[in-house]
């Protein structure tokens, strides 16, 4: 078994790096989708921005001079380092990880890495978010997969790149399932009534999780709400759908604890393996009932338990 240290390091290196990628396409698609509704809503600012700062559990930032709100939460969110879950903080993190464990991964992977701190940390591409983010969010986006691309062509996949794999899709577990109950919340509270502005919102929802051009592939011009949370939840081989990627979770935690299979004899392994046969077996009547918003909380909150039954059990901090 590999010093906790070490495999600490690996994990929140994966899930800051997912963290980043999630946000900055967050940022970018909802960029997009103001534009979409303006004339269409009365304040499209305050309906998205403010929803998405509350998806992230972020209060609304304090304006500076001359800044507009839209302006001052795209800073926020993306290149302001006061705040601690931005895009800067969280790809500075998970470089400050990499960098105490170089001898753990490659040196094409550090340097990968170290280049889109560099690039994003440049005050001039910074200041240009405040006319678009497009730039901003495209390169950390390209920057997070080619750090992964590389990491699968250079690293040997033993315990230390599954300590990635879990920090990584763990993120992206919490990251869909926490879209899904901000867009469901905000039907619920009949915020969104219009048919056109529906359509629009959930297809947003596909591309906030790097799924639009893949949905459309199973379901062509069809933008409906259950197939598309559906499509999220239980997809077995989409790898951004939540029972892909717990089922990833749940493959590499038989690898470093030395099972083939896990056969569900440590609490992580039971709670990941309860979850996953959940999503495996959630049926339509599941998907269109006013339970699956108490549906989406317990799975969070799920979650929230599996990162800390692997900080337990293998003394990640």
């Amino acid at each position: 078994m590999m010093l906790s240290r070490v495999a600490d390091a690996l994990f929140w290196m994966g899930r800051y790096l997912e963290r980043a990628d999630h946000l900055a396409r967050a940022v970018g698609v909802t960029s997009s989708l103001e534009l979409d509704l303006q004339g269409v809503l009365a304040d499209p600012v305050e309906l998205e921005w403010t929803a998405l700062l509350a998806q992230y559990q972020q209060a609304p930032p304090i304006h500076r001079e001359s800044e507009d709100a839209v302006t001052a939460v795209q800073r926020w969110l993306l290149t302001d380092i006061s705040n601690t879950g931005s895009v800067i903080v969280c790809v500075n993190r998970a470089r400050n990880n990499a960098r105490s464990i170089r001898g753990s991964i490659s040196p094409p992977m550090w340097r990968e890495l170290n280049k889109l701190h560099w690039r994003l940390s440049d005050i001039a591409f910074q200041e240009r978010v405040a006319d678009s983010p497009h730039d901003f969010c495209e390169e950390t986006q390209m920057g997070v997969l080619l750090f992964h691309g590389i990491c699968d062509a250079t690293m040997i996949q033993d315990e230390g790149w599954h300590f990635i794999q879990m920090g990584r899709y763990l993120e992206r577990a919490d990251k869909v399932l926490r879209t899904l109950d901000a867009k469901l919340g905000l039907f619920v509270a009949g915020e969104v009534t219009d048919l056109p502005v529906s359509v629009l919102q959930w297809a947003a929802v596909l591309k906030r999780c790097a799924a639009y051009e893949a949905y459309q592939r199973l379901s062509i011009g069809r933008v409906e709400p259950e197939r598309i949370i559906e499509f999220l939840l239980k997809h077995p081989e989409f790898p951004h759908s939540v029972r892909f990627c717990l089922s990833r979770v749940f493959q590499s935690l038989g690898v470093v604890s030395g099972e083939r299979v896990v056969r569900g004899d440590t609490e992580p392994g039971r709670t990941v393996g309860r979850l996953v046969s959940d999503l495996t077996y959630l049926d339509r009547l599941t998907l269109g009932a006013a339970g699956l918003r108490e549906f989406l909380s317990l799975s969070l909150q799920r979650c929230g338990l599996i990162g800390q039954l692997l900080q337990q059990q293998y003394s990640l901090q």
